[in-house]
């Protein structure tokens, strides 16, 4: 084992040793700072280590890394791991529908561009939501956070390390049992809940490790089960689409996640180990949306109009009569995710060499589990009475005061109609690699990096449509399925629009829907299948001196992509096949100016593969009957099209003037080669459920782009307990489309900061965070999709833990306290305010015992 010619201090070298237990290179990109295995080890514990250990990290890494810690097990800074990424400088989150982290986007990259693994590998993971685009990304609401020792998130990449990541890559690590005590055990019950509801979840989750004496032999096993309750009340703008829409949305969503970790590790010498893993993860996010809705309004009809018009003629003010309905659109959905990963990792350290390889397989399905769609309601016209005032235009909310009826009246809310459709997504990969890690005396450089991997991967679609005996279904209007009230829209509407409507039981008719159905009829149109085949190499070269240390590389890889669906005028099974290589150089250097200062740069290629939408040619939404707009529109892929690419470049300064403490400045680059964006054509289609001209949303190679920026990092330890860390960054991001267009590109905020405070003795810790982003464009959770344009969000979260015993701690933690209400924009015509959002403020307690 070769040492590092820098200076360490003591404690430094403990916290990273710690830090760093476990990584291989197999596992990892590189073995960031090895160390003289004589140095005592400490244990890291507390909020102040844990922050210790991060500057540790970024300290001795020879890269562009920054770093989360757990400061126990079971003691992730956040219960969501995206929400935790967001306290990394240069890192943002999307919030999905229930106002949980989801996404995670590095210094104003695409979230889509963000490449997340679990130890050194790809995550299998699938969705729920079957109107959005099927990603790359791993679903990080699949994963407990208990299960996660630390992580880091590398924004400059080396050579070892997989390509896929232009934003950036997030590496996620579990324990091993021969890093921990022989009989640790772990346990912790809790109980969370959202202030727009009376519910609660409830979990728990048990860990135990064990290993023989000669601690050559362990076994670790940890298993949890948490309800988590989550809501979102909505208004919603669909005013300047085809169907000319305004609602009132509720969304419901109590998931149950139930996870298992297994690990086993035989280290029969020194020299030699084997790691075993096993994960399994569930979730179960059993969900209803309804949303009372004013449907094809007619500007033709419209009385007392004023103000503007969208570009479909529909007046944004005004009263609607004579045209459209007023009803309920209800969805349901029995949405079940599984991911698993099975890995095999093999280490051999010689006298001047480490040979390692690893071998696995990682698998999930997922869907919407069947989407149990109702209207409820009368038409918008003279004989019913209804009539509908709407203002469309206000800046950060909506009125829809519907006359002549009371929405939690039922009695008038007659059933329309129904559908009952299933979509199914399976995600599937299989690797083995091997590298070797050579110490060499090549002037400079001191060790030389190699290896080869091989990946097969598989992503499929497929929809299914129920055929339903209408006779069976025994219910004449909502009320004979109602489960009370939806409320709490205040915050999303104003003016006198109702805030309360009667709910739907959504078991109740998603079971009635289910046991009505006669046959399930596989639709060709809608499936589509992607299959990847890719080999990557590379050679690696780390250096050092008296006053520096870095590495250069180099790593090819080459994919091959085939991608099959029934084509438009389904007669039969098309494949469609494309192919790309990219030589992706690397190089990272840090200079020591002084002991404590530190001057880094580096520059590489990178790319990102195309989601799997955009990859795969089978139409997606293609409509079973004529829609009441009488415009005919679908999406699909192309398996040719070219992946992400970008060149690279950053430069930055750090101090550290003590252990704890640390001021960074950098300034980054990243020249995009090309990007993918989508653009509309029109296809005739034929031999299709409903045949016509459509227009189709295919994905469009744009001409590159440039993403500019600074970021800038402050960490420090006030003493007596009390410290705290701030970071911000500065993104300018713009592209340019195939028609020269120049467009801001999606994930990017123009100034975004956190800031942390913390607290902690003996007796109690006490954590604040708050965070803030600027607008930003990003697929929105709305129907359409599409990329909309978000208004600036701020969020504030704290927790506090009482130590009541030397194993026990008893913690309450809240998400989002002030209530933050997030806005969406149409990202084109009138930009009228499409979504308003009220997730609630979440709340959890939890008791937790270590030994």
């Amino acid at each position: 084992m070769l040492a590092k010619n820098f200076k360490k201090s003591l404690l430094a070298v403990n916290i990273g040793l710690v830090m760093t237990a476990g990584f291989t290179g197999t596992v990892y990109a590189a073995e960031e700072a090895k160390v003289q295995e004589d140095v005592e080890v400490i244990e890291v514990r507390g909020i102040r280590r844990s922050l210790e250990a991060a500057v540790n990290t970024k300290r001795f890494a020879n890269a562009v890394v920054d770093s989360i810690s757990a400061e126990d097990i079971g003691k992730f800074p956040d219960k969501n791991i995206a929400e935790s990424l967001q306290r990394v400088a240069g890192v943002s989150i999307n919030r999905g529908f229930v106002g949980e982290g989801a996404e995670v986007s590095i210094r104003g990259v695409d979230p889509t561009l963000t490449q997340v693994q679990l130890n050194g590998q790809f995550v299998a993971s699938t969705a729920w939501f079957s109107q959005g685009a099927n990603k790359r990304s791993f679903n990080m609401d699949l994963l407990p956070s208990e299960m996660i020792a630390g992580l880091e998130v590398y924004k400059s990449p080396v050579a070892s390390l997989d390509e896929g990541g232009v934003g950036g890559t997030v590496v996620m690590r579990t324990r091993k049992p021969l890093e921990l005590d022989s009989l640790t055990v772990y346990a912790s019950v809790e109980a969370n809940t959202n202030s727009l509801s009376d519910d609660n979840g409830f979990g728990a989750t048990v860990l135990g490790s064990w290993k023989n004496e000669d601690e050559t032999f362990g076994i670790m096993a940890m298993g949890s089960q948490l309800e988590q309750i989550g809501r979102g009340r909505k208004s919603e703008n669909y005013w300047e689409e085809s169907w000319s829409a305004s609602g009132i949305a509720g969304f419901d969503q109590d998931r149950e996640r139930t996870a298992l970790d297994l690990t086993m590790q035989f280290a029969p010498s020194d020299d030699l180990d084997f790691t075993l893993h096993y994960l399994r993860t569930e979730l179960d996010a059993f969900n209803t949306n309804q949303n009372f809705l004013t449907i094809g309004a007619n500007g033709d009809t419209m009385t007392n109009v004023s103000g503007r018009t969208a570009p479909n003629g529909l007046p944004l003010v005004g009263t609607v009569n004579d045209a459209g309905w007023l009803a309920q659109d209800t969805n349901t959905r029995n949405a079940v995710m599984t991911s698993n990963v099975i890995d095999l990792q093999a280490s051999y350290q010689g006298d001047t060499y480490k040979l390692s390889g690893a071998i696995g397989k990682t698998w999930a399905d997922g869907g919407n589990g069947g989407n149990a769609n109702g209207l409820w309601g009368q038409p918008v016209n003279a004989s019913t009475g209804i009539t509908v005032d709407v203002n469309m235009d206000l800046a950060n909310s909506m009125i829809m005061i519907p006359n002549g009826v009371d929405l939690r009246d039922p009695s008038w809310q007659a059933f329309q109609g129904h559908s009952l459709a299933r979509t199914e997504l399976e995600d599937e990969e299989v690797y083995a690699q091997v590298d070797l890690d050579l110490d060499v005396d090549w002037g400079a450089i001191t060790q030389f990096e190699a290896g080869l991997k091989v990946r097969s991967h598989e992503f499929s679609n497929a929809a299914y449509g129920a055929t339903i005996d209408a006779s069976q279904l025994n219910f004449n209007n909502i009320g004979d399925l109602s489960d009370g009230y939806l409320s709490d829209f205040g915050e999303v509407v104003t003016g006198g629009t109702p805030t309360s409507y009667v709910k739907l039981d959504g078991k109740a008719y998603w079971n009635a829907l289910n046991n009505a159905t006669t046959a399930w009829d596989f639709q060709e149109g809608n499936w589509g299948s992607v299959k990847e085949d890719v080999f990557a190499m590379y050679a690696q070269g780390n250096f050092s001196g008296d006053s520096y240390r870095g590495n250069l590389g180099l790593r090819y890889v080459q994919t091959d992509t085939e991608g099959s669906a029934y084509n438009g005028n389904l007669t039969g099974k098309d494949v469609f096949e494309g192919n790309y290589s990219d030589w992706l150089p690397s190089f990272n250097a840090a200079l020591d100016i002084s002991e404590d200062m530190i001057l880094r740069v580096s520059a590489a290629k990178v790319m990102t593969r195309a989601g799997y939408s955009q990859l795969t040619p089978g139409y997606r939404g293609l409509p079973q009957t004529v829609p009441e707009s009488g415009r005919l529109q679908a999406t699909r892929g192309n398996p040719a099209i070219e992946p992400f690419r970008a060149n690279q470049m950053d430069i930055g300064l750090e101090w550290y003037y003590n252990e704890s403490s640390l001021v960074s400045f950098a300034i980054f680059n990243k020249d995009i080669a090309s990007f993918i964006s989508t653009k509309t054509i029109i296809e005739d289609l034929t031999d299709v459920p409903v045949p016509g001209r459509y227009e189709v949303s295919v994905p469009d190679q744009g001409r590159g782009g440039k993403i500019e920026g600074a970021e800038f990092q402050f960490q420090t330890n006030f003493g007596n307990g009390f410290g705290m860390l701030f970071n911000y960054t500065y993104v300018d991001a713009t592209g340019e489309t195939d028609d020269g267009d120049k467009i801001r590109l999606p994930g990017s905020s123009r100034n975004a900061y956190n800031l942390t405070g913390y607290y902690e003795n003996e007796m109690f810790t006490a954590r604040a965070a708050y965070t803030s982003r600027d607008e930003f464009y990003a697929e929105g959770t709305a129907l359409g999709n599409g990329n909309d344009f978000f208004s600036d969000q701020q969020f504030l979260d704290a927790s506090v833990t009482w130590h009541a015993t030397e194993h026990l701690d008893v913690s309450l933690e809240g998400v989002n306290l002030t209530n933050e209400i997030t806005n969406q924009y149409f990202g084109g015509g009138l930009n009228t305010l499409r979504v308003v959002t009220d997730n609630g403020s979440r709340y959890a307690v939890k008791v937790a015992y270590r030994f």
